[in-house]
């Protein structure tokens, strides 16, 4: 972010228990897209210039930073047990596991690290950026990414595709079926 873009951010954070509502759900989402490109650096600042009267929740991913950094930053190589996050009820920040696909969107991003938010289970997966095939977008933060390890999860290599090219493809294929059953159908009719 740009020093101007995070002096504004810092100058709405000390001032967010002046906040409206409208105006607290869009910072949100102001933390939430800056996390996106650079977790440590949005967590640091929260951390620097958020108010102490503000009753204002942070973003998951800048809640786990701290914890991200202690346990999966400097070992990403390594298979590291799952954390338990304590103020999400039944969620994990874990590494990969092979032959699994995660889908979801990306809502942090570390200089090794690439958290992604699992939709299935709500879990927050972190995948050595290393290990990614395909690069991706940080801009595109809203976008779901489906990463798939066919093989071996650490040290091992992350497919990553877009989600919706998938569902165009799942949509188009299911499209035809439905032509085709549609087209078979009337020829049983006549031959009952």
């Amino acid at each position: 972010m740009s020093s101007q873009k995070d002096q504004e951010l810092a100058a709405r954070l000390e001032h967010a228990h002046e906040l409206s509502n409208a105006q607290r759900t869009a910072l949100y989402k102001e933390l939430e897209r800056y996390a996106a490109r650079d977790l440590y650096g949005a967590s640091r600042l929260c951390k620097d210039h958020l108010s102490k009267e503000a009753d204002l929740r942070l973003p998951l991913s800048i809640q786990v930073a701290p914890m991200l950094a202690k346990h999966f930053e400097m070992r990403m190589e390594a298979q590291r047990r799952a954390v338990d996050l304590y103020f999400e009820q039944d969620k994990q920040m874990r590494q990969p596991e092979a032959g699994k696909q995660y889908v979801g969107p990306v809502v942090g991003t570390t200089p090794n690290c690439v958290v992604q938010l699992d939709k299935e289970t709500g879990d927050l997966i972190v995948h050595a950026k290393t290990s990614l095939v395909c690069a991706f977008e940080a801009a595109e933060r809203d976008k779901d990414l489906s990463i798939h390890y066919p093989n071996v999860a650490i040290g091992g290599v992350g497919l990553v595709t877009r989600v919706e090219h998938e569902q165009q493809m799942d949509a188009g294929m299911s499209l035809g079926r439905e032509l085709t059953a549609s087209k078979s159908e009337p020829s049983m009719e006549r031959s009952l």
